[in-house]
C-alpha cells in the first residue's frame, strides 16, 4: 500500500511540474516586430491628396476658405494651402504651445501623427500629389 501511494505521489508531482515548466515557454518576439505598430504615424509617403487635403479640411477650411478667410487666410485648394505651407504661417500657427491664442485650430491643437505628416509634406516642397 506505502508503494502505490508513493508512486501516486511521484506522479501527481511529475504531472505538476509537466504543468508548471511544460507548458511555459519563453517568448522573446516583440509584438510591434511580429505585426507592426498599427498606431505608428507612416510619414514615409505623404501626399496632398491623401493626407493633407483631409487634415486641412476637417482642421482648418471651416474658417479659412474663400467665404470666410479668417486672419486673411485661404487654405481650400492645393495653391492656397502650399503657399501658407511654404511661407511657414501653416505650421507655425499649428505647432504654438497650449494656452498661445494664435494656436490653430482653435478646438485643440493637431495630433504629433498630424503635424508630422504636415512637415512631411513640406519637405517635400508641398507638392500637389
Amino acid at each position: 500500500m506505502e508503494c502505490r501511494i508513493t508512486k501516486l505521489i511521484v506522479a501527481s508531482a511529475g504531472w505538476l511540474l509537466i504543468l508548471l515548466f511544460g507548458t511555459s515557454s519563453c517568448y522573446y518576439d516583440d509584438y510591434e516586430t511580429l505585426y507592426g505598430n498599427a498606431g505608428a504615424c507612416d510619414t514615409a509617403a505623404v501626399t496632398f491628396s491623401q493626407d493633407i487635403k483631409a487634415l486641412i479640411g476637417q482642421n482648418c477650411e471651416g474658417c479659412h476658405n474663400g467665404m470666410s478667410a479668417n486672419g486673411g487666410l485661404i487654405l481650400s485648394g492645393h495653391q492656397n494651402t502650399s503657399a501658407a505651407a511654404l511661407n511657414g504661417s501653416l505650421i507655425d500657427r499649428m505647432t504654438r504651445s497650449a494656452g498661445d491664442p494664435l494656436l490653430m485650430p482653435p478646438g485643440g491643437a493637431l495630433s504629433d501623427c498630424d503635424i508630422s505628416k504636415l512637415r512631411a509634406w513640406i519637405i517635400q516642397g508641398a507638392p500637389d500629389n
